[in-house]
């Protein structure tokens, strides 16, 4: 190239294209860096929690002992309870997990990973387990305190006086746990059977008879020994800022026996927005079924099903769960919820299921009683709606 053109500051357009496109080339390299440098940095924050997760999940065994190991561990300790009534591996793993003392009167911990083998009974049977908070509690009472309004917020500029606020009215809500408990039983022949995977038949039978307990209790209970279901709160068609705390609110339908989708539209809309991120509505799969058919004045579906296997189908762009413990349609009853059920509902219990092995009491069987301390309540009335079809 001549050097006066060059010192001139002339180029030839062909080779002020190259640059121009070196230029771009450089510039979504260093964007494509940036990307990749912070992909990394977030994989290794999700592998650090991941890890922290599987530490809490999994009751330990030997130092650097696999997911795997730790549950042949568990099992096996389970399964020489269970047909000889020898506790000492339990009593081992209960050491390691630096967990309570095992009381033989009341039974011994299960190890974590058969109790998350009941636990997922639970949350497979229940919209409610899967949608409410579930929280940890110590004690026989779970207390929460709600504030009921009453704080004040206002406007000032920088060197403006700051007035007192007004003085927050709080409630407690108390929710006590009962003692849900299976009993199945075994006779010592098809103990002593190698071929028969005693351990495996008793999860099942005390996973099956805690589900169905709990989840019926979560949404007709009486709160008595059980969790409070949430149909038997005292409900009103009052609204929010209007109905006693502790109540719910109601929409009721148009028509008796019958749901439409202005209805549906009424519930969603009885909700407040600021509860709508997270909310789902519950019903049972033949109340699905029919308001999968209801369709809009533009002969629309309201209902839309689930894009891929394993996510559930939307109402108005809010997922359905479904609950079989939800009653049917029907003159005066609740078919349908819709609310934000992990800031309106709670779920305490003890995480530690116990296990008593008892042959003594019903010879030729032997009893296994398993027991677990739960309960549940309405923390937030105003997350949870429910749609009451007129009476006749």
């Amino acid at each position: 190239m001549n050097k006066s053109i060059q010192k001139l500051g002339f180029m030839p357009a062909t080779l002020q294209t190259k640059s121009a496109e070196d230029d771009q080339v450089k510039a979504i390299a260093e964007k494509i860096n940036l990307k990749v440098s912070e992909m990394k940095e977030k994989q290794s924050e999700l592998e650090t929690r991941l890890n922290q997760f599987e530490k809490k999940a999994n009751r330990p065994g030997v130092p650097g002992t696999s997911t795997k190991a730790s549950k042949s561990l568990a099992s096996d300790a389970l399964s020489k309870y269970i047909r000889k009534g020898d506790a000492s591996a339990l009593d081992e793993l209960d050491t390691k997990a630096m967990a309570t003392s095992s009381d033989t009167d009341g039974g011994y911990a299960v190890p974590d990973i058969i109790a998350q083998e009941l636990e997922k009974l639970e949350y497979q049977s229940s919209a409610i387990m899967r949608l409410a908070t579930v929280v940890e509690s110590e004690t026989g009472t779970y207390k929460k305190l709600v504030n009921l309004r009453g704080t004040g917020a206002g406007w000032v500029g920088e060197t403006d006086a700051r007035p007192n606020t007004g003085t927050p009215k709080l409630a407690s809500v108390d929710i006590k746990l009962g003692e849900l408990y299976a009993n199945p039983q075994a006779t010592q022949q098809m103990i002593d059977d190698a071929a028969f995977n005693v351990d495996q038949f008793i999860t099942e039978e005390v996973g099956e008879k805690f589900s169905d307990q709990l989840g019926e209790a979560l949404i007709s209970g009486d709160g008595t020994n059980k969790p409070k279901g949430i149909l038997t709160y005292a409900s009103t068609a009052e609204k929010d800022n209007v109905r006693e705390f502790g109540t719910l609110q109601f929409v009721e339908t148009a028509a008796a026996a019958l749901i439409t989708f202005d209805d549906v539209k009424a519930l969603r809309s009885s909700l407040n927005a600021k509860y709508r991120t997270g909310a789902a509505f519950v019903m049972n799969d033949t109340t699905a079924l029919i308001l999968s058919l209801i369709k809009d004045g533009n002969d629309r579906y309201m209902w839309q099903e689930a894009v891929s296997a394993g996510e559930p189908a939307t109402l108005f762009g809010y997922p359905v769960e479904i609950d079989e413990n939800m009653p049917d349609i029907a003159a005066g009853s609740v078919p349908v919820m819709f609310g934000n059920l992990l800031r309106g509902y709670h779920i305490p219990r003890r995480f530690d299921i116990r296990m008593l092995r008892d042959p003594y009491t019903s010879k030729p069987y032997v009893n296994f009683y398993t027991t677990q301390r739960i309960g549940g309540g309405v923390v937030n009335s105003e997350c949870i709606k429910l749609l009451k079809i007129k009476s006749a």
